[in-house]
């Protein structure tokens, strides 16, 4: 269903009668909340064209709300004008989890230029009885009611459609909404709520009422207000418990259409003629040794890849105390060729906490802003986050190396949700970083196809951010991560890493490196300790080097009491086989795994490793929407960062992860992410559905 937002409404207010505690603001502002933030601009007051969207249709026609047929996963709205029949329709795939609890779905409505004939009653189509404003704007209000927390001063937030609100009483016990970022400061956020969640808890709570209003009926299609011109619909299918969103063309598409030849063309000359001509001359050795280790690691991803299977069902947990910790650091110090360096962590789950954190450092930095970051993207998010490093150019030092690859893959894909209303993307970032500023920008070219995966910012040479977020609108407004501010003197040790990294992109490439790594900078000399300083380790996949895959698969096989794991990329089979492994020695193992991917093979892939984790006696959690984290918990051991849990991130890729054994670190990650985690998700206690083509989806991702 249309998800919340805080922008006032601009209909008149509805003549039902409020619910008990919640303010007649409150209901109108809840009653826009629900649509808001699903709807793209307006269009002109008139159209003149084909029509192609419901939105097109009612300004050429006026036309009243539609009529809805239902038939498994397809909708069909109608509209009749004058004896003219006008289609739309939209079509989703069968969530695996279907029947377990409300699902939430997506689907983009067509325009069907030679619509079939209105559903009779005799066939498989079900007519959905479509719900009238003031029922809608009843149902805000009572949904409103029952969001906001009881306590005046308490509220409940959520993240939707590329912004972000909050429900909350004031201490009257009425209900209202506000904008994240307007809220009163005394706000105390109790709930936290994503799209799905969102959607799914609205779903529940207008059920009751609509079933008592329509003793028999199962399927409603809710018609938002209008907001300008814009309309959408949610249908709401209580047998089947689904919610799904049919979302306008101008929702789900990007607006700037299909791709430019411009963009395809300069992909194509950064991949052949930069990163397999350009990086070749001036990267002679380095570009040579990602050859050598590329065709290795390859070769050596390939043996014993098959999935283990075992004949006798999984023991109970063994409960056992956990390994020894300051044994296993020196075990690591061994194994990886690492030492441990000072420093604190503070966890930044999520766009909500980690762009504020972030935006704040940028602007009171005083010397320097050095970003190494996979992907800097073209959206409303990262042009905002441009607009302010452009501004901070006149007065600190700003550097940033970004993935080409990854950069420019991305910058030619849409968001999941909308943009901002008359957002005009730029056609390259690098490009619009250095116009009218003082940013220096190097791209990591991509021989071979390698890529700079990390996510390494500095600034001052006093914080350090880390983790999974890359700067774009998915990862400000739509997606689950984590993000960690370091302080300490681990923070010249990356400070150092981006130093050689900015050199290495230079026109002299690896004599700039050589020159950097042999006369550069020396960290700093440890200060006296700060307030909850711990002993940090930093864990790398560089060429020939996978420190990270080194340390996680050796925590596997020292693991006596629990693996937590979270990640939406779990394809190395040998890490899945280590997990299966653990917990037939009595580890209690735990995996969080997204209901949604950002890629549709991926999320195949997935429900196989699920069925087969769960088989094993594995934990598997599936997280609502898309959990970009990568995060590990083995006994009190805690790593985080960049990697993935599949091949290009232990064995090809660059990567940065930082772990420890602290134990405060290690349980705030336990309680701050993996417990909350836990809670929000779906615990299977079945295999999922899958077939062939997940089978095979499966087959092909455990080679990346």
């Amino acid at each position: 269903m249309p998800a919340p937002t805080a922008e006032p409404s601009s209909h008149p207010a509805s003549t039902a009668r409020p619910a008990s505690g919640a303010s007649v603001g409150g209901w109108r502002a809840l009653a826009a909340l629900l649509v808001l933030l699903a709807v793209g601009p307006a269009l002109p007051a008139t159209f003149k064209g084909k029509i192609r969207t419901v939105e097109e249709l009612e300004i050429a026609k006026g036309l009243p709300t539609p009529r809805a047929f239902v038939k498994g996963e397809n909708v069909r709205l109608y509209y009749i004008n004058d004896g003219t029949l006008f289609l739309f329709k939209a079509a989703w795939k069968k969530a695996p989890l279907e029947g377990r609890g409300y699902v939430y779905y997506t689907a983009r409505l067509r325009s069907d230029p030679s619509p079939t004939p209105l559903p009779h009653g005799h066939t498989a189509w079900r007519e959905a009885r479509v719900v009238d404003r003031p029922t809608w704007t009843q149902l805000a209000g009572e949904a409103a009611d029952q969001l906001a927390p009881k306590t005046p001063g308490h509220g409940t937030y959520f993240q939707t459609f590329g912004s972000e609100g909050v429900l909350y009483r004031d201490a009257s016990n009425h209900v209202h909404a506000a904008r994240f970022r307007d809220r009163p400061a005394a706000v105390v956020i109790d709930t936290r709520l994503n799209t799905e969640e969102l959607t799914t808890a609205l779903a529940r709570i207008v059920e009751a009422r609509l079933r008592a209003a329509h003793p028999g009926e199962t399927v409603f299609l809710l018609t938002a207000p209008l907001v300008g011109q814009s309309k959408v619909f949610t249908v709401l299918d209580f047998a089947r418990r689904r919610c799904v969103l049919l979302a306008e063309p101008r929702i789900a598409e990007d607006p700037r259409g299909a791709p430019h030849i411009g963009h395809t063309f300069s992909s194509l000359f950064a991949l052949t003629v930069e990163s397999h001509g350009y990086a070749l001359v001036k990267n002679p050795v380095s570009s040579a040794g990602r050859l050598v280790n590329t065709v290795f690691q390859t070769l050596a991803g390939l043996i014993g890849t098959g999935l283990h299977s075992y004949r006798t069902p999984p023991p109970p947990l063994a409960h056992a105390p956990g390994m020894d910790l300051a044994v296993w650091e020196k075990h690591l110090d061994q194994v990886t060729g690492t030492r441990a360096d000072r420093g604190s962590v503070r966890l930044l789950p999520d766009g909500e906490n980690f762009f504020p954190v972030f935006e704040r450092r940028l602007a009171e930095a005083r010397r320097s802003i050095h970003l190494d970051i996979c992907i800097f993207d073209t959206d409303d998010v990262a042009v905002e986050v441009a607009d302010l490093l452009k501004r901070r150019s006149a007065e600190v030092e700003v550097k940033i190396l970004m993935d080409q690859m990854s950069s420019q893959a991305s910058g030619g894909v849409p968001p999941p949700t909308p943009m901002r209303d008359g957002f005009e993307p730029p056609a390259s970032i690098s490009a619009y970083l250095r116009r009218g500023s003082r940013v220096h920008v190097r791209p990591f070219l991509n021989p071979w196809f390698t890529a700079d995966h990390a996510k390494v910012l500095t600034i001052d040479d006093r914080y350090a951010y880390l983790g999974g977020m890359n700067i774009g609108h998915e990862y400000r407004y739509d997606w689950h991560d984590l993000m960690a501010e370091i302080e300490g003197p681990i923070v010249s040790h990356f400070e150092g890493d981006f130093q050689r990294a900015w050199a290495h992109a230079s026109m002299f490439g690896d004599c700039a490196y050589a020159e950097q790594l042999l006369c550069g900078r020396r960290v700093k000399p440890s200060a006296p300790d700060g307030p909850q300083w711990a002993n940090l380790r930093r864990l790398y996949t560089r060429t020939g080097l996978t420190q990270i895959r080194q340390a996680e698969m050796e925590s596997f096989r020292w693991a006596r009491n629990r693996i937590y794991l979270e990640n939406p990329y779990l394809y190395d089979k040998t890490v899945v086989n280590a997990l299966v492994a653990a917990r037939r020695r009595g580890v209690d193992v735990r995996v969080v795994l997204p209901t949604d991917n950002d890629f549709g093979v991926g999320k195949s892939s997935n429900l196989v490793i699920a069925n087969h984790l769960l088989k094993n006696g594995v934990r598997v959690f599936l997280y609502p929407g898309m959990t970009h984290t990568k995060a590990l918990i083995v006994d009190g051991w805690a790593c985080i960062g960049s990697a993935n849990f599949n091949k290009l991130s232990l064995r090809l890729n660059q990567e940065t992860d930082v772990a420890t054994s602290d134990p405060g670190i290690m349980e705030r990650l336990r309680t701050e992410l993996f417990e909350v985690d836990f809670a929000k998700s779906h615990e299977l206690t079945q295999p999922v559905e899958a077939d062939w083509t997940d089978d095979l989806a499966e087959t092909i991702m455990s080679q990346f």
